[in-house]
């Protein structure tokens, strides 16, 4: 509204220099022309300065709502300084002043203050009533009710000016009460855009849009089985590298970490399902299903790996030890739902495909790799990337030994089409041809 008025009167001014250097004003004198000008433009231009410092909001909106409120007085007064020496005063009441005012009206409910609204058109009401009383005050002036001579004769009309008030009155309220409910509409839209972002803090992306727009339906306990992809990610030796740091900086430590490892699982379609500690448990097509879940797994772990090589040399620029991750993928069926009751409830993935994950990375010591993923994991692939193969496993808990496959760190995803593949013991790469992916997943090779 500030801009708006500063257009305003930047138009009004220059089209009073015209009239001036034109001599249609030269009764005005100069100095009253410049002052003018000056005047004009300064108070809007002030006006928009110190909106930056939030402070003034409140009183520049009340001053822009006074300005539009007297804008009606000063249109009024410089079409009346257009007319010839001895115009009847009559001729104030004629002005279409509440026209030019209820544009102002109107304008101010892009504040999105009913107050603002309402100064606007009280403003204008009271310009009617005094250019009223100023023709009403001439000796020459006759009255006539609802007569056409009020429009073309010397008189003028009282039914004209309570019409006229009742018009500024309605639209006034109408505007008011319209901005009134805009700007409830306005307020229950950023609390709903706040109550997102607080949701986007504790959940997942997904599960926040399914807490706010899912309904009843999901938010009930419960869930279903389907094909999931987990990820579990933990630091190795976090008590040893914890120890002897206060509490508050081994917990600044942990925080930089996660924040930027969620940030590669939220990158990748993920769904953060928890942290254990310095650990973080993550899900892949849930809450609903997805064809390449093992995809966007394996892209986070990669994300991950390369993440924390930044962060390290971060930290080795602050003089601070390395940090070291393990990371586990599996993939297989597990109930995805609500566990709880209507009073509090988690959002989580349940079964043994999870435990599995859990092992993969609890394995990634005993082999010394950094990141380790199922054979499971490998046949959902459909983008090929570098394995190294480890061969079968025995888990803990679990009574068939698994095969795992070792990400070769820094080497980038390639397309099925064509594809390098290494033994494990001689490192030479044969190239794999043809566009069937299953090609590209038997054990032994590297993907």
């Amino acid at each position: 509204m500030a801009g708006i008025g500063f257009v305003v009167f930047l138009a009004q001014t220059a089209s009073l220099v015209v009239l001036y250097f034109t001599n249609s004003l030269a009764q005005l004198s100069k100095p009253s022309v410049v002052a003018y000008f000056a005047v004009s433009l300064a108070l809007p231009a002030g006006m928009l300065m110190l909106l930056r410092r939030r402070r003034w909001v409140e009183g520049i909106g009340i001053a822009v709502a006074l300005a539009a409120a007297v804008t009606g007085a000063i249109a009024g007064a410089m079409m009346w300084s257009t007319f010839p020496p001895g115009t009847p005063l009559s001729a104030l009441a004629k002005l279409p002043v509440a026209t030019i005012g209820l544009g102002m009206v109107a304008g101010m409910t892009l504040t999105l203050r009913p107050l603002h609204v309402a100064i606007a058109g009280l403003g204008l009401g009271a310009t009617l009533i005094v250019f009223y009383a100023i023709a009403a005050r001439d000796p020459a002036t006759i009255f006539a009710w609802y007569s056409a001579e009020a429009l073309l004769g010397p008189a003028i009309s009282p039914s004209r000016l309570i019409l006229e008030l009742l018009a500024v009155g309605s639209a006034t309220t109408g505007a008011a009460v319209a901005t009134l409910f805009a700007r409830r509409t306005v307020r229950e839209a950023i609390a709903l855009q706040r109550m997102t972002d607080q949701l986007s803090r504790y959940f997942s992306p997904a599960v926040a849009g399914g807490i706010r727009d899912g309904g009843e339906a999901f938010l009930r306990p419960g869930g279903r089985e389907q094909e999931v992809v987990v990820l579990f990610s933990d630091l190795a030796g976090f008590t040893r590298t914890c120890a002897g740091l206060p509490a508050a900086e081994a917990l600044a430590m942990l925080s930089e970490y996660h924040e930027r490892m969620v940030a590669e699982i939220f990158r990748a379609g993920g769904t953060l399902d928890k942290f254990i500690g310095d650990g973080i448990m993550a899900t892949f097509g849930t809450p609903v299903p997805a064809a390449d879940s093992a995809d966007r797994a394996v892209q986070a772990a990669r994300g991950m790996m390369t993440a924390l090589a930044d962060l390290n040399r971060d930290r080795a620029a602050r003089g601070q030890a390395p940090l070291v991750q393990r990371i586990g993928i599996h993939a297989g069926p597990a109930v995805v739902g609500n566990v709880g009751t209507r009073q509090r409830l988690e959002f989580t993935v349940i079964g043994d495909t999870v435990n599995v994950a859990s092992r993969i990375e609890n394995a990634c010591k005993q082999v010394g790799k950094a990141a380790l993923i199922s054979a499971a994991v490998v046949e959902r692939l459909t983008v090929a990337v570098q394995l190294e193969p480890i061969g079968p496993l025995t888990l803990d808990g679990q009574p068939q030994p698994i095969e795992l496959h070792a990400l070769v760190e820094g080497v980038p995803p390639h397309s099925n089409a064509e594809v390098s593949a290494s033994s494990a013991d001689g490192g030479v790469k044969t190239p794999i041809g043809g566009p069937d992916p299953s090609a590209l997943l038997r054990p032994g090779h590297l993907h």
